[in-house]
Protein backbone atom coordinates (compact mmCIF):
# COMPACT_ATOMS: atom_id res chain seq x y z
CA UNK A 1 0.00 0.00 0.00
CA UNK A 2 1.42 3.36 -1.01
CA UNK A 3 1.64 5.98 1.70
CA UNK A 4 0.71 9.52 0.78
CA UNK A 5 2.08 12.52 2.56
CA UNK A 6 -0.24 15.43 3.05
CA UNK A 7 0.80 18.90 4.14
CA UNK A 8 -1.02 20.11 7.24
CA UNK A 9 -3.67 22.72 6.65
CA UNK A 10 -2.67 26.33 7.22
CA UNK A 11 -4.46 28.13 10.01
CA UNK A 12 -4.83 31.75 10.97
CA UNK A 13 -3.45 33.14 14.20
CA UNK A 14 -5.74 32.45 17.13
CA UNK A 15 -7.25 35.40 18.97
CA UNK A 16 -4.83 34.75 21.85
CA UNK A 17 -1.80 34.60 19.53
CA UNK A 18 -2.75 37.87 17.88
CA UNK A 19 -3.44 39.54 21.20
CA UNK A 20 -0.07 38.41 22.55
CA UNK A 21 1.79 39.43 19.36
CA UNK A 22 0.30 42.91 19.66
CA UNK A 23 2.32 43.29 22.89
CA UNK A 24 5.39 43.49 20.64
CA UNK A 25 4.16 44.66 17.24
CA UNK A 26 1.01 46.62 18.14
CA UNK A 27 -0.95 47.17 14.90
CA UNK A 28 2.08 47.23 12.56
CA UNK A 29 1.45 43.71 11.26
CA UNK A 30 -1.40 42.69 8.96
CA UNK A 31 -2.43 39.82 11.23
CA UNK A 32 -5.25 38.40 9.05
CA UNK A 33 -2.78 37.76 6.22
CA UNK A 34 -0.65 35.41 8.35
CA UNK A 35 -0.91 31.64 8.03
CA UNK A 36 0.62 29.17 10.48
CA UNK A 37 1.48 25.69 9.23
CA UNK A 38 2.39 23.19 11.93
CA UNK A 39 3.76 19.67 11.77
CA UNK A 40 6.01 20.02 8.71
CA UNK A 41 9.44 18.38 8.87
CA UNK A 42 11.33 20.39 6.27
CA UNK A 43 12.27 23.35 8.54
CA UNK A 44 14.18 20.92 10.77
CA UNK A 45 15.82 19.32 7.72
CA UNK A 46 17.00 22.70 6.50
CA UNK A 47 18.38 23.50 9.97
CA UNK A 48 20.35 20.24 10.01
CA UNK A 49 21.83 20.97 6.57
CA UNK A 50 22.68 24.51 7.67
CA UNK A 51 24.35 23.29 10.86
CA UNK A 52 26.57 20.97 8.83
CA UNK A 53 27.53 23.82 6.49
CA UNK A 54 28.27 26.23 9.34
CA UNK A 55 29.88 23.64 11.61
CA UNK A 56 27.49 24.35 14.46
CA UNK A 57 25.11 22.01 16.23
CA UNK A 58 21.54 21.93 14.96
CA UNK A 59 18.72 23.36 17.07
CA UNK A 60 16.20 20.99 18.61
CA UNK A 61 13.59 22.39 16.24
CA UNK A 62 13.58 25.08 13.59
CA UNK A 63 10.79 27.20 12.17
CA UNK A 64 10.88 29.09 8.89
CA UNK A 65 8.89 32.12 7.82
CA UNK A 66 8.31 32.73 4.14
CA UNK A 67 6.51 36.03 3.82
CA UNK A 68 3.18 35.70 5.60
CA UNK A 69 3.46 31.91 6.04
CA UNK A 70 5.09 30.55 9.19
CA UNK A 71 6.15 26.88 9.17
CA UNK A 72 6.72 24.95 12.41
CA UNK A 73 7.88 21.32 12.70
CA UNK A 74 5.65 20.80 15.76
CA UNK A 75 2.23 21.93 16.94
CA UNK A 76 2.50 25.08 19.00
CA UNK A 77 0.95 24.84 22.46
CA UNK A 78 -0.46 28.33 22.49
CA UNK A 79 -3.82 26.84 23.44
CA UNK A 80 -2.58 26.39 27.02
CA UNK A 81 -3.18 28.96 29.76
CA UNK A 82 -0.99 32.05 29.33
CA UNK A 83 0.66 31.28 32.66
CA UNK A 84 1.88 27.85 31.48
CA UNK A 85 5.65 27.78 30.76
CA UNK A 86 5.04 25.77 27.58
CA UNK A 87 2.69 28.52 26.32
CA UNK A 88 5.34 31.14 27.10
CA UNK A 89 8.08 29.25 25.25
CA UNK A 90 5.94 28.51 22.19
CA UNK A 91 4.48 32.01 22.05
CA UNK A 92 7.98 33.49 22.31
CA UNK A 93 9.04 31.28 19.40
CA UNK A 94 6.03 32.49 17.40
CA UNK A 95 6.94 36.10 18.21
CA UNK A 96 10.43 35.51 16.78
CA UNK A 97 8.90 34.14 13.57
CA UNK A 98 6.34 36.94 13.40
CA UNK A 99 9.29 39.32 13.40
CA UNK A 100 10.16 37.87 9.99
CA UNK A 101 6.59 38.49 8.86
CA UNK A 102 6.92 42.06 10.13
CA UNK A 103 10.20 42.35 8.18
CA UNK A 104 8.51 41.00 5.04
CA UNK A 105 5.53 43.33 5.36
CA UNK A 106 7.74 46.40 5.94
CA UNK A 107 10.85 45.67 3.86
CA UNK A 108 9.80 43.05 1.31
CA UNK A 109 11.28 39.63 0.55
CA UNK A 110 14.88 40.84 0.93
CA UNK A 111 14.53 40.01 4.67
CA UNK A 112 14.77 36.30 3.82
CA UNK A 113 18.07 36.63 1.96
CA UNK A 114 19.45 38.78 4.78
CA UNK A 115 18.35 36.29 7.46
CA UNK A 116 19.81 33.34 5.57
CA UNK A 117 23.04 35.21 4.92
CA UNK A 118 23.41 35.99 8.65
CA UNK A 119 22.84 32.31 9.50
CA UNK A 120 25.31 31.06 6.88
CA UNK A 121 27.95 33.62 7.81
CA UNK A 122 27.57 33.50 11.60
CA UNK A 123 25.88 30.19 12.46
CA UNK A 124 24.34 30.28 15.94
CA UNK A 125 26.05 33.65 16.56
CA UNK A 126 23.62 35.22 14.08
CA UNK A 127 21.12 35.49 16.94
CA UNK A 128 23.41 37.14 19.50
CA UNK A 129 22.82 40.81 20.19
CA UNK A 130 24.33 41.14 23.66
CA UNK A 131 21.14 40.97 25.74
CA UNK A 132 20.43 43.96 27.98
CA UNK A 133 24.04 45.17 28.10
CA UNK A 134 24.38 44.98 24.31
CA UNK A 135 21.08 46.79 23.80
CA UNK A 136 21.97 49.52 26.29
CA UNK A 137 25.28 50.09 24.49
CA UNK A 138 23.57 50.07 21.10
CA UNK A 139 21.11 52.71 22.33
CA UNK A 140 23.99 54.84 23.68
CA UNK A 141 25.70 54.49 20.28
CA UNK A 142 22.53 55.78 18.58
CA UNK A 143 21.76 52.48 16.87
CA UNK A 144 18.29 51.53 15.73
CA UNK A 145 16.53 48.21 15.33
CA UNK A 146 17.67 48.07 11.71
CA UNK A 147 21.32 48.07 12.81
CA UNK A 148 20.77 44.51 14.02
CA UNK A 149 20.60 41.62 11.55
CA UNK A 150 17.24 39.97 10.84
CA UNK A 151 17.78 37.10 13.30
CA UNK A 152 18.93 39.44 16.05
CA UNK A 153 15.76 41.46 15.50
CA UNK A 154 13.73 38.27 15.92
CA UNK A 155 15.42 37.42 19.19
CA UNK A 156 15.11 40.98 20.49
CA UNK A 157 11.34 40.64 19.96
CA UNK A 158 11.30 37.11 21.43
CA UNK A 159 13.23 38.03 24.56
CA UNK A 160 11.30 41.24 25.10
CA UNK A 161 8.02 39.31 24.95
CA UNK A 162 9.31 36.56 27.25
CA UNK A 163 10.64 39.03 29.82
CA UNK A 164 7.62 41.33 29.64
CA UNK A 165 5.26 38.39 30.19
CA UNK A 166 7.26 37.34 33.26
CA UNK A 167 7.30 40.85 34.74
CA UNK A 168 11.06 41.21 34.31
CA UNK A 169 12.91 44.42 33.44
CA UNK A 170 12.51 45.20 29.74
CA UNK A 171 13.92 48.72 29.74
CA UNK A 172 16.91 47.81 27.52
CA UNK A 173 14.59 46.24 24.93
CA UNK A 174 11.92 48.96 24.92
CA UNK A 175 13.59 51.50 22.57
CA UNK A 176 13.98 48.79 19.95
CA UNK A 177 10.55 47.21 20.42
CA UNK A 178 9.05 50.68 20.13
CA UNK A 179 10.41 50.68 16.57
CA UNK A 180 8.40 47.51 15.84
CA UNK A 181 5.30 49.13 17.28
CA UNK A 182 5.58 52.42 15.40
CA UNK A 183 6.91 51.34 12.00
Amino acid sequence: MEETSQLPNPRKLTDTEEQEARRVFSSTIDYPSISVIEGVAWPDTIAHIGSKLSGSGPPLHNAITLGNRVYFPVKLRTDLPITDPIFLNDMSWLVHELTHTWQYQHHGPVYLIQALWAQIRLGAEAYGYGWDQGLRQAALDGKSLLDFNREQQGDIARHYYFRERQGLDTSAWEPFVLQFKTA
